[in-house]
């Protein structure tokens, strides 16, 4: 189990942000990932409220294909209050992974186009997203063990600091891309 302490924000000017970031840190890998979301027949993961708190995925990648369970967790103590707990693992045959996903009541909801790029920035891992229909974004996320989810969160908040973006708060979406691409399609 992995613990995710990050902030995203949708950004308009996803090129000047590129530029500040490549100033504080290094180009990792640039990819095309497809997620798409699914859902067991009998539960809408969806439809919970007031927040989203469990979701599945499958993640295409170039080279490899992954499984995902995540659940956010309501934590005591931590000031923002949520964190997210993630099990992955790689799929060696993906077609048949989603066949027995439909065998088994599980449909496909929603899928996500993006192109990200990762960047290493010390302590901090920033994902920078394109996503088709929904625009773009930055993910900066927490890597390092920090004495606690508030200390990490910290670092998250004095990174954007130094990209210049003052306004975290107002501009933060706490909502994951399919959330978004749902709500979406729900008000068309």
């Amino acid at each position: 189990m992995n613990i995710e302490v990050e902030i995203k924000l949708k950004i308009e000017n996803w090129q000047e942000i590129r530029k500040k970031v490549s100033s504080l840190g290094k180009l990792v890998r640039s990819i095309k990932q497809i997620d798409e979301y699914y859902i067991p027949i009998h539960r809408d993961f969806f439809a919970q409220k007031p927040k989203t708190i469990e979701w599945m995925r499958v993640r295409k990648e170039p080279e490899r294909t992954v499984f995902g369970y995540y659940r956010a967790i309501d934590h005591e103590g931590d000031k923002d209050g949520w964190i997210d707990e993630e099990y992955e693992t790689e799929i060696s045959n993906p077609e048949d992974f989603k066949k027995i996903l439909g065998f088994l009541d599980f449909k496909k909801v929603i899928t996500i186009n993006k192109e990200r790029e990762y960047w290493d920035c010390g302590d901090i891992e920033i994902s920078l997203d394109k996503i088709k229909e929904l625009g773009n974004f930055i993910e900066v996320e927490a890597k390092k063990n920090f004495k606690n989810n508030d200390e990490a969160r910290q670092a998250c908040r004095d990174f954007f600091g130094k990209l210049g973006i003052k306004d975290i708060k107002k501009l933060q979406t706490t909502k994951g891309y399919a959330n978004m691409m749902l709500d979406k399609k729900l008000s068309a």
